[in-house]
């Protein structure tokens, strides 16, 4: 089973890890139960990515995520900051999200100007004081 790590500027008594299932026992206050509220056209059930944040217990440091596939094949680095609404996608309306589906985690940052930064396939986070990994093209060059 394929599980979301949280990694890099975390407290060691925090949570670091979620499975598809763990996201459906999310208390409903962090929950998104209908994508297509917050992100029109999209579907499927959702976290709020805040509420991963706040279990994982970040160092005071924290400033940036670095957001990775699962197979390290993409990375980018967005300031915490600019992650208030994002979203971390687990299920679809038929289930868990499907590798066709961009899952079993999709990060969604929803009204995001920069697409590139809607991660299919999300596996690490690591949190830390600066920028680290980001494979996105130049700004001026992106087409995600």
């Amino acid at each position: 089973m394929s599980e979301l790590e949280f990694l890099g500027d975390v407290h060691a008594d925090g949570r670091h890890r979620w499975s598809q299932a763990d996201l459906d026992d999310a208390p409903a206050a962090a929950r998104v139960d209908d994508l297509s509220s917050v992100a029109p056209g999209r579907q499927g059930r959702g976290v709020l990515f805040r509420w991963l944040l706040s279990e994982a217990r970040p160092g005071d440091g924290a400033r940036y995520a670095c957001l990775e596939s699962s197979d390290g094949s993409f990375a980018a680095s967005i300031e915490l900051a600019d992650l208030e609404h994002a979203i971390v996608v687990h299920a679809g309306d038929g289930g868990p999200l499907t590798p066709e589906q961009g899952g079993p985690f999709r990060f969604l940052v929803p009204g995001a100007t920069d697409a590139c930064g809607n991660i299919k396939q999300l596996g690490r986070v690591t949190l830390g004081a600066t920028p680290d990994r980001d494979t996105r093209p130049p700004v001026e060059e992106r087409t995600c």
